[in-house]
């Protein structure tokens, strides 16, 4: 659940932030010769004038932050989907395989042949005692 914090402030630093992520795009657009350099003077000045407005009027800003981070947050919550499955995909079941087949039992789950329980009984430390 996205919990927003409802703060001038915030929104504030929402826009300065998006105005800052906007010059850098247009500044690497600029940069690798995609964009002329009015381009980024253009979103400098209003990147710039969003940010003095922004702190002029800060509740005119509450809608765009509340857009923005609600957005964002769908954003990562899908990225996240995505490199949780990579993750697993291409490093965990991999490595599950490759133990299944080298017969490996991290977990201790097969059963030993005449055993009737799983039960095991706890290690004794007796060293609690002389810690320190």
């Amino acid at each position: 659940m996205l919990r927003l914090k409802e703060k001038p402030v915030e929104w504030i630093k929402f826009t300065a932030v998006m105005g800052l992520s906007l010059n850098l795009a247009t500044g690497g657009l600029w940069w690798h010769g995609l964009a002329p350099a009015a381009v980024p003077l253009a979103t400098l000045g209003l990147a710039t004038a969003a940010v003095v407005a922004a702190m002029a009027r800060p509740a005119r800003f509450r809608g765009f932050y509340r857009t923005g981070m609600r957005v964002s947050y769908e954003i990562g919550q899908f990225f996240g989907k995505i490199l949780l499955a990579v993750f697993f995909v291409l490093l965990v079941t991999p490595l599950g395989l490759f133990l299944r087949l080298i017969g490996k039992d991290l977990l201790g789950l097969k059963r030993v042949p005449g055993q009737s329980s799983y039960w095991r009984a706890t290690k004794t430390n007796r060293e609690f005692d002389r810690m320190f």
